[in-house]
């Protein structure tokens, strides 16, 4: 009986002094928005230096609200990363009259971030992909991409963890998306390509590296019903001026 007291005073003071920390609610949040019409969550802010707008949804559908309050706050986190990497790299805080008059930066030219999503459904997931539009005032505006899908627990999965059935599943992406994008230049540059003894060649306007197997390659990512969504931006495979690329691959076919 003593030992039973010892055990259970001990158990009691544990817990007291190391509470369980709770999991996110739905009034928790990294980034603060307003909500719109169609329930989504924005983010705005405007200077005369920069432009800045993101959009979330405001619940993620899966098996309990918990689980869904736990992959919107991911979403936000994420969100907010991007947000302070762009102030930070853009150096705003410092820019002078002498830097904002060789930049242009009148009011009407600013930098400029813009990030909107779509999501997906998939049996056991759900996933968004990130349309990122990034203006530094270079030759031309970035586009990349940001993605996350989640388990019916809100936590963030990994590309590895959907195809561990397969060891060979980087190999065989990497062929699979190798093929498409090859098809999908054919397509997009036509006669501008030399021809050679299959058609046109576009070894000269393909980057292989950006199609080979590693997982770097394949981070943007979602799934869409029984469908992988390979989301590949520009400069990856191939010039500024081709594009982005979408590559869909059975997934069934992957595991």
């Amino acid at each position: 009986i003593v030992v039973l007291l010892v055990i259970v005073g001990g158990g009691w003071w544990y817990v007291s002094n190391n509470p369980i920390p709770a999991g996110p609610t739905a009034e928790e949040h990294a980034l603060v928005g307003t909500v719109q019409e169609n329930r989504d969550y924005k983010y705005s802010e405007s200077t005369d230096i920069y432009e800045i707008e993101a959009y979330w949804p405001d619940q993620v559908p899966l098996g309990s609200a918990a689980a869904g309050a736990k992959a919107r706050l991911t979403i936000e986190k994420d969100l907010k990363e991007r947000i302070d990497e762009f102030k930070v790299n853009g150096r705003f805080d410092t820019l002078n009259v002498e830097d904002r008059a060789i930049q242009g930066l009148d009011g009407t030219r600013k930098y400029a971030l813009s990030m909107e999503y779509q999501d997906y459904d998939a049996p056991g997931y759900h996933s968004y992909i990130y349309a990122i539009y990034e203006d530094t005032l270079g030759a031309h505006p970035n586009g990349y991409f940001m993605t996350l899908v989640f388990d019916t627990e809100g936590n963030v999965v990994l590309l590895g963890d959907v195809l561990a059935t397969n060891p060979n599943w980087l190999e065989e992406l990497s062929l699979e998306v190798s093929q498409s994008v090859v098809a999908q230049l054919k397509e997009r540059l036509g006669d501008s390509l030399p021809q050679g003894d299959e058609g046109p060649d576009v070894t000269g306007a393909m980057y292989p590296e950006g199609v080979a197997a590693k997982e770097e390659n394949f981070q943007n990512w979602v799934i869409d019903g029984e469908t992988l969504v390979i989301a590949i931006p520009p400069y990856q495979v191939a010039a500024y001026a081709a594009g982005s690329f979408e590559v869909r691959v059975p997934l069934a076919g992957l595991q």
